[in-house]
C-alpha cells in the first residue's frame, strides 16, 4: 500500500484508492486487508473484479465503483450502448455501488441522450459517475456540462488529466474556473494518478474558492 500521508491525514475521507486487476487470490485478499486497514470507504475496481472484491469487503462500509471505458464509432453507438447497458446490470448485481463512466467530451452529448432513457433502470440505489478529462472543458462550456449531469441525475463528476504537460499545462486554470463556476450538488472524484503536486493544488483551490465542497472531493490513488 501506498504512504498516503504526504499530504494526507489517517483519517482524510477525501481519499479513494484505483485498483488495477488483481488475478491471484491471494493478493487479492492482501489489498482487501490493506484497503480496510488504511480507513479507506471507495475504491474503484476493474468490472470483472466486483463480485471478488464484494466478498472480501461486504460489510465493510467500503463502497465499490467499476468503471468502464465508453468510446464507440459512430455507426456502433448504439450497439455500444446496449453493451454497456448489459454490462451496468450485472456488474451492479455482483456488488458494485456504482459505475464510472470514462468518455470523451465530442461524445458526450449523445452518450447523455441515449443514458437518459435508461437511466432509471440501470442505476436505482447506485451512483451514476461520469468521468472526463479536464483539458477536454472549456469554461464556456461548463454551465453545458452540469446542466446535462443533472439532467441524468449524475451523482458523480470524476476529472482525470490525461496528459501532465508539466509548466505547459493550464490544469491550475481549469480546476479554478471550475470551482469559480461550480454550479452541481453531487461529488467531484479526481483520477490523477499518485500526482500529489496536482492533488494538492487542488486541495488548496478547492479551500479558497469552494469550501463548502471540501468534504465531497475525493482523489484516487493508485495501489
Amino acid at each position: 500500500m501506498i504512504d498516503i500521508n504526504e499530504i494526507f491525514s489517517d483519517s482524510d475521507k477525501r481519499i479513494a484508492i484505483w485498483c488495477e486487476p488483481v488475478a491471484d487470490t491471494n493478493d487479492l485478499a492482501i489489498m482487501c486487508e490493506n484497503i480496510v486497514n488504511n480507513n479507506v470507504h471507495l475504491i474503484s475496481v476493474a468490472p470483472e473484479m466486483v463480485s471478488n472484491v464484494w466478498m472480501y469487503l461486504e460489510k465493510k462500509k467500503i463502497k465499490i465503483l467499476t468503471r468502464y471505458n465508453f468510446n464507440p464509432a459512430p455507426k456502433n453507438l448504439d450497439k455500444d450502448m446496449y453493451e454497456l447497458a448489459e454490462n451496468i446490470t450485472s456488474v451492479c448485481k455482483s456488488g458494485a455501488d456504482g459505475v464510472q463512466i470514462f468518455l470523451h467530451m465530442h461524445d458526450f452529448e449523445n452518450f447523455i441522450d441515449m443514458l437518459k432513457i435508461v437511466r432509471d433502470d440501470l442505476f436505482f440505489g447506485h451512483d451514476l459517475a461520469i468521468a472526463l478529462d479536464i483539458q477536454d472543458i472549456d469554461i464556456c462550456n461548463l454551465d453545458f456540462l452540469f446542466q446535462r449531469l443533472r439532467d441524468i441525475r449524475a451523482n458523480i463528476l470524476t476529472l482525470t488529466l490525461n496528459e501532465d504537460m508539466g509548466n505547459r499545462s493550464d490544469f491550475v486554470g481549469r480546476v479554478y474556473g471550475l470551482f469559480q463556476n461550480w454550479d452541481f450538488d453531487g461529488e467531484l472524484h479526481f483520477v490523477l494518478g499518485n500526482n500529489f503536486d496536482r492533488i494538492d493544488q487542488v486541495i488548496r483551490l478547492a479551500e479558497i474558492l469552494r469550501p463548502e465542497i471540501s468534504d465531497k472531493i475525493k482523489f484516487f490513488l493508485d495501489y
